[in-house]
């Protein structure tokens, strides 16, 4: 636990729940995250597809590389996601239980501030 403390995925990675994946798609929503569509401008207002980098990387939440093969094994988590130019997710970072909490406080101060 002590090491996932430590993890930091980079700035400027998007939330979303992944709720498909079969290369070389994967299929991402908001799923309740209110705070989604102001860190990301709105692309996640509701499910939508997107392809997978040839050259995608992907975490799991110990923190290992796995392969995109692995990546149906967590339909339902909450993921951190990355695009590239042509729109096209080159970085998912699978999210532990207790970064998710985090999000959403954080959310959950930012919606406050808003007020």
């Amino acid at each position: 636990a002590p090491a996932w403390a430590q993890r930091g995925w980079p700035q400027g990675m998007d939330r979303a729940v992944m709720k498909a994946a079969e290369y070389p798609t994967v299929v991402l929503s908001a799923d309740g995250f209110s705070w989604l569509k102001i860190l990301t401008l709105g692309w996640l207002d509701r499910s939508t597809q997107f392809q997978l980098s040839p050259a995608v990387r992907v975490r799991d939440e110990s923190n290992r590389f796995i392969v995109y093969g692995k990546l149906p094994e967590h339909v339902g988590k909450a993921v951190a996601v990355r695009r590239d130019t042509q729109n096209n997710i080159n970085e998912i970072w699978i999210l532990t239980a207790e970064e998710r909490e985090v999000y959403r406080q954080r959310a959950r101060e930012k919606e406050a501030q808003a007020q």
